[in-house]
């Protein structure tokens, strides 16, 4: 078992940098286990490891503790014994002495170890011994210069100490009496700084939760550092800070923002970002900035690549194709500054720049196959080196056309093409770019802005045949372009139009629902039957081209003797606005295609979009609800003929924002054919008998009331569809309701038959199964 911790202790370290109480659980561990003085070496090599990793006073001290029982030069206390602990000693005095709770604990250490040498030297001459002497004083006034907890301990203990010595130090009016000036006054600028640290201490205690609150108090502690400008203060709180956060890069940044403003050059800073990089090994900008910080330094090149191939498979935290294109932009940096003079390395290094520029085209494309440069950032870079740095303006302009094939709609491209052409003074060049893609779809007003731009060229430098080429092919697609503009515009104007009205419609039922819970007025009620009921317009957009003309039928809307602004806007771009009959719209569903499985943020213009690559598209009909205007999640699509129906087929199982929408042909014929069986049929089950109703000044039987009512409930259903007869009576729990047989207590007044009435108002036979009068009961008596 225990090879098998030590092994996955070896490999979680490479993986991710341990803690440090799990470096001091693996330390101890091993020390325990030492046997020779080449395990004390590796235990020896251990302790280094850990503390390269996190600033730790107890693996400090047990490192310092292993030396001392276990190295044996230190153990005899020779002179190189003695040499080798001193200098220990200082490298950790160096590295947390200036810790504000826990520096003290290495001071006492160290203090203690020379006056352990001290004792054991007692017959040394005078001379050496009071060289040892003089170390433990020191140690004592170094220490009383620097801020911590237990300060005032520090000088009880040093005036005890040099009592023993013969030096009083202290009076009854000075408690520093005896002591050199300097000393003096170290330590009463320690005891100020002590006050205005101990207040931050409290609140970076160790007993406080690792939350935001922790890492913001950290954060001011810093800045009062900083503002002392003591770098070693500063770096040991950053140290600190990061024991708690290791994995907060923004925390990893600042610590090494503050080392190169304050450090430029030391070899702490590399230290630094390998660590940085080891706890965060998805922040792009660590690695970066250490590519970076090893230029500065005059790495070799391996180092760099090496380095640059870490990164480029490390993982970033967000993956972003912008984080991906920095680092590679840092590399191509790199190799440009390093371009030597001589022929030879120029050609090495030159491919080095063609392979990175290479290689983040195929990475980027590969993994973000949606990411735009429209920057321009890598090819434009790219291009610049190859005609400037090469002189190859060739293979300068090999790397637009590559671009252009790829991304031939960005405008950008373009641009960049032309305007490096220009720059080299290529007019006639610059020129053939225009007239390639003048005629080209770009994005937004991309080709407005290039045929403007086209005309700007030649307008400084062109000549007037120039000019008048330009401007006879620039003037119609100019026109062509302002014009699907227009339109673009009205369908968004129509769009914002309906919207504003289902918002009117619900507040309006929303403000319908509160008044009509008060009693109105018979006259209000005839008023508002004489009104005119709304209409419906279908609006007929002529597209430019060979775009098929498609209806968009609007929301209810009133009819106002006013234009509004769509209408205005159709008339102005030539577009036939036919307001229909006074009768409603009917569909046949001859040529529809129905679409369900529809997500639930898809509308019309989504639709749209998806079936206007068919051919004689005519109308897209999203089915809402009534009462909230939420999606139902199916549509009809109705076409001019079976050729566009047949291609709106094909897109069955086709993906539309995240969901596979089933496109099928709408058959109203069969449902229409079911919905009358059934209805005859519930006509015949339910029987309604005769009744009076009075509909306008005439009499109509009760059947025919009836199936005037199921025919118009039908069609308010289905908007109009008429594809469905409702139920004429129906139980609340959904069953049917026969009303016939002798029990007619429970039906409703409305549909109960009155004894002896018959469809035509007259009386007739009594039937068996009909109630009898008293005198059919005495014929049927004197019968017997």
């Amino acid at each position: 078992m225990l090879e098998k911790l030590r092994a996955a202790r070896e490999k979680m370290s490479t993986i991710f940098p341990l803690s440090p109480d799990m470096w001091k659980e693996w330390t101890s561990d091993e020390a325990r286990l030492i046997s020779s003085q080449e395990d004390v070496a590796a235990v020896c090599q251990l302790f280094e490891r850990g503390l390269q990793d996190y600033l730790s006073i107890p693996l400090w001290i047990e490192y310092l503790e292993l030396k001392l029982h276990h190295d044996q030069d230190i153990v005899e206390s020779n002179d190189e014994g003695v040499t080798k602990m001193r200098g220990l000693y200082e490298g950790a005095l160096a590295s947390a002495s200036l810790h504000f709770l826990e520096g003290t604990k290495i001071w006492a250490s160290y203090r203690q170890y020379e006056l352990n040498l001290l004792n054991l030297k007692q017959d040394l001459p005078e001379e050496l011994r009071m060289k040892h002497v003089n170390c433990v004083r020191s140690i004592f006034r170094r220490q009383l210069s620097v801020p911590s907890c237990d300060i005032n301990t520090t000088l009880r203990d040093y005036i005890d100490w040099e009592s023993k010595q013969g030096i009083q130090i202290g009076d009854d009016s000075d408690d520093l009496a005896g002591l050199p000036a300097n000393v003096a006054a170290s330590y009463r600028k320690a005891v100020q700084m002590c006050a205005l640290r101990e207040p931050l201490e409290e609140k970076i205690s160790k007993e406080k939760p690792k939350d935001a609150e922790l890492l913001q108090n950290f954060l001011s502690y810093i800045a009062l550092e900083e503002e002392t400008g003591d770098p070693a203060r500063v770096q040991v709180l950053y140290e600190r800070a990061v024991v708690e956060f290791p994995i907060t890069h923004d925390l990893w940044l600042k610590y090494t923002s503050y080392l190169e403003k304050c450090l430029k050059g030391s070899p702490i800073i590399l230290s630094v970002y390998t660590r940085a990089i080891r706890n965060c090994p998805w922040s792009q900008a660590l690695w970066s900035r250490r590519m970076l910080a090893m230029e500065r330094s005059n790495a070799g090149e391996t180092a760099l690549a090496e380095v640059f191939e870490q990164a480029l498979h490390s993982g970033f935290a967000f993956s972003t194709p912008e984080e991906y294109l920095d680092l590679f932009l840092t590399r191509v940096d790199g190799l440009r500054r390093r371009l030597p003079s001589k022929q030879v390395d120029k050609l090495s290094y030159l491919g080095s720049l063609r392979e990175t520029y290479k290689q983040a085209d195929e990475f980027l494309s590969t993994y973000f196959p949606t990411f735009v440069d429209r920057s321009l950032k890598l090819h434009s870079y790219w291009a610049r080196l190859e005609y400037s740095v090469a002189n190859d303006i060739v293979a300068a302009r090999g790397v637009w056309e590559y671009l252009i094939k790829s991304s031939g709609s960005m405008l950008e491209a373009w641009k960049g093409y032309i305007s490096m052409e220009v720059s080299l003074g290529n007019l006639a060049e610059a020129r053939a770019l225009y007239r390639r893609c003048y005629t080209r779809k770009f994005e937004g007003n991309g080709s407005e802005v290039l045929c403007e731009a086209w005309l700007q060229f030649e307008r400084e430098y062109g000549s007037l045949e120039d000019y008048d080429y330009a401007l006879l092919k620039t003037t119609p697609r100019l026109a062509e372009v302002r014009k699907l503009q227009q339109m673009q515009d009205a369908k968004s104007l129509a769009s914002a139009s309906r919207e504003s009205k289902e918002v009117t419609n619900k507040s309006a039922k929303t403000i319908t629902t509160v008044l009509g819970q008060k009693r109105q007025d018979p006259h209000d009620i005839e008023t508002i039957k004489e009104r005119k009921p709304r209409k419906k317009q279908k609006v007929s957009t002529a597209n430019v081209g060979k775009e098929p003309i498609v209806h968009i039928v609007s929301a209810d809307m009133e009819e106002d003797k006013t234009e509004d602004a769509p209408a205005a806007v159709a008339r102005n771009m030539d577009i036939q606005v036919k307001p229909e009959s006074e009768d409603k719209h009917w569909y046949s569903d001859q040529c529809t295609a129905f679409v369900s499985r529809l997500a639930p943020e898809v509308n019309e213009d989504d639709l749209y979009n998806l079936f206007s690559q068919c051919k004689y598209l005519r109308e897209i009909r999203l089915m809402r609800d009534r009462k909230t205007g939420v999606s139902r999640r199916f549509a009809y699509v109705d076409f001019d003929n079976e050729e566009g129906l047949s291609a709106a087929l094909k897109l069955n199982e086709q993906k539309l924002k995240g969901s596979k929408i089933k496109v099928l042909r709408s058959d109203p014929a069969v449902s229409s054919k079911k919905s009358v069986s059934n209805s005859k049929d519930q006509i015949q089950e339910v029987s309604l008998p005769a009744r009076e109703e009075k509909n306008d000044g005439m009499r109509n039987s009760g059947g025919e009331i009836a199936q005037k009512q199921s025919s118009n409930y039908g069609q308010s259903q289905g908007r109009g569809r008429g594809r469905s007869i409702a139920p004429l009576v129906s139980h609340r729990r959904g069953g049917h309701v026969q009303l016939s047989g002798k029990t007619t207590f429970a039906v409703p007044r409305s549909l109960a038959r009155p004894l002896g009435f018959s469809r035509r108002g007259q009386t007739e036979e009594v039937k068996s199964d009909e109630p009898k009068s008293n005198e059919d009961f005495r014929k049927m008596l004197s019968k017997g």
